[in-house]
């Protein structure tokens, strides 16, 4: 593991905490002390997302064999390990600041983990349960100075013009709602789901994960779509 700052540790345990209160497990979690990769989970399942904002840089979670395999052979069905992870990942990440994420993707473990501990900073944090590590979380972080020399030899206009053409994922969000498996196995035609929010409230919309704006549902040739209402300030988006 390459030199830390204090301030870089201390970051990546807040990361590490919010992990262990999302990771879907049978049993609570404790972050431990911050190690090496060489110390990790190994033969575990991992999933890697690149991170960019306050901090740049990468986040891995590897997870143990059995709750990989729990989530590949649900009974509701297969779970991409990805997708079954995403929350995780992004309440992870909120706890890193202001990021955006690329794509959640699913990688070897080691693999992922030598590329999140190859960056300027990195530090590697197991979760630990009663018998013993069910999770790492590894967060590989750009040198601090290397993103700010950066953008001070860009005038800011000049970068947006860059990213103008780059599509961003959209998507509209009528509320929320938490289910168990059995909750899920005992939907059937007909059901109802009942969101966290009351008819009436305004939908959300995210672009990469990010709260952007909020607003009303119409319908535009046949399509649904977005009036904006509001737009979201950087303070209330984190």
């Amino acid at each position: 593991m390459t030199a830390v700052a204090t301030g870089t540790t201390e970051l990546a345990l807040r990361a590490a905490e919010a992990a262990a209160r999302a990771l879907p497990c049978d049993e609570p979690l404790t972050p431990g002390d911050p190690g090496s990769a060489q110390d990790a989970l190994h033969g575990g399942a991992a999933v890697q997302v690149a991170f960019t904002g306050a901090r740049s840089g990468e986040l891995v979670l590897v997870v143990e064999q059995d709750l990989a395999t729990a989530l590949r052979d649900s009974p509701a069905g297969s779970l991409d390990l990805a997708a079954a992870l995403q929350q995780t990942v992004q309440a992870t990440a909120d706890a890193l600041g202001p990021v955006a994420l690329a794509p959640v993707q699913q990688m070897d473990g080691r693999l992922a983990l030598n590329r999140a501990t190859a960056r300027a900073e990195s530090v590697v944090i197991p979760l630990r349960g009663a018998a013993g590590i069910r999770a790492v979380l590894a967060v590989g972080f750009e040198a601090a100075d290397s993103v700010s020399a950066f953008e001070s030899a860009m005038p800011s206009a000049n970068r947006l013009d860059l990213l103008r053409s780059v599509e961003m994922e959209a998507t509209a969000e009528l509320g929320r709602t938490r289910m168990t498996v059995d909750q899920l196995l005992s939907l059937r035609n007909g059901a109802v789901v009942e969101l966290d929010r009351p008819a009436g409230a305004a939908a959300d919309l995210y672009v990469n994960g990010r709260l952007i704006a909020h607003g009303e549902v119409v319908v535009v040739d046949e399509n649904y779509g977005l009036r904006i209402t509001s737009v979201v300030s950087d303070d209330r988006a984190r």
